[in-house]
């Protein structure tokens, strides 16, 4: 891994991964619509078959992190402009890969290929790699992501071609998006906690909090990409924590975190996604022989201050 494509620069995800490549001694070229410090950066609407070529053109490795997405909100918004943009990003990406002869292509999938009918409880199993058919995987960005996950079977039968495929699951962490439609559920009560003014207060809870996640660091996931990639597995990998919580909980986490005393009000109209969702690691630990360890707890708590250090910047040049 000499010449590295992170695609997606302007994700999360892209830019920690891209600092996490730089600091392992590697070249990095970033491509998307915003700049992240890398040794190289192209500016590609990855939707263009063009446009795309020449992003991967001349790389060794491609981690292929780009796509339209966000949280339950902005899922619910934009079903058709999610599918079609992410259809073309993920075809278009693998096709280039192997016209260029890209030695190994990791592919970013996700925990929303797995069936609905395997989480409508909050106690619902650990979901297993091999849980995936019968299918009905969670509205259009899971169905996306699932035909990304048979184009990369289908390009390693076909052509030979190293591709690896890493189911991430709920990704969170410093740098997430934690306003708007695109933010997802962890980050966005983060914010609310953050908003409360003094020690005591009340938040918005979509559900009734009985609702069931694992959540994973942004740290946990750069790792389990960066050994993905080295490793010789051919089958996908869920990329998670095994730390179930309820979404109750997970506020109260991040309560403890911001030192209030915070009561929640329940919306039992808002959408909520899966009842039940959680990661089953032991394909992870057993082919990689790693899994996602950042506690919960732990996680949250940085992820907390970034968010209150940014949204009080924010409020500070609001008052300006």
């Amino acid at each position: 891994m000499t010449r590295v494509l992170v695609t997606g620069s302007s994700g999360f995800i892209a830019g920690h991964l891209v600092e996490r490549l730089r600091r392992d001694g590697h070249l990095v070229r970033a491509a998307g619509r915003r700049a992240t410090p890398a040794d190289e950066f192209v500016e590609a609407d990855l939707r263009d078959a063009e446009q795309c070529r020449r992003a991967v053109e001349g790389t060794d490795v491609v981690f292929a992190l780009a796509a339209n997405m966000g949280g339950i909100g902005w899922t619910h918004h934009a079903p058709a402009q999610i599918l079609r943009d992410n259809l073309l990003i993920s075809t278009h990406t693998v096709e280039a890969a192997r016209a260029a002869g890209v030695s190994t292509l990791v592919y970013a999938s996700s925990a929303c290929v797995y069936p609905r009918y395997l989480q409508n409880h909050p106690d619902s199993p650990a979901l297993r790699e091999d849980m995936v058919f019968p299918a009905d995987p969670d509205m259009s960005y899971g169905w996306e992501k699932l035909t990304g996950e048979l184009l990369c079977e289908t390009y390693r039968d076909t052509y030979g071609m190293d591709v690896k495929v890493a189911r991430l699951h709920t990704v969170y962490g410093p740098g997430a998006a934690y306003a708007g439609p695109r933010a997802k559920a962890l980050m966005a009560l983060c914010a609310k906690v953050a908003a409360v003014e003094g020690d005591v207060g009340t938040i918005e809870v979509w559900g009734d909090g009985s609702q069931t996640r694992s959540f994973c660091h942004v740290d946990d996931c750069v790792e389990g990409l960066v050994r993905l990639a080295a490793s010789d597995v051919t089958t996908p990998v869920n990329i998670g924590s095994d730390e179930r919580v309820t979404i109750a909980e997970a506020v109260r986490l991040i309560a403890d975190a911001a030192g209030k005393d915070i009561t929640m009000g329940f919306a039992p109209d808002r959408p909520v996604g899966p009842l039940g969702r959680s990661s089953d690691n032991t394909r992870c630990r057993e082919l990689l022989g790693w899994a996602p360890g950042v506690p919960l707890a732990e996680g949250i708590r940085g992820t907390y201050r970034w968010v209150a250090a940014h949204m009080a910047a924010e409020r500070s040049r609001a008052d300006v």
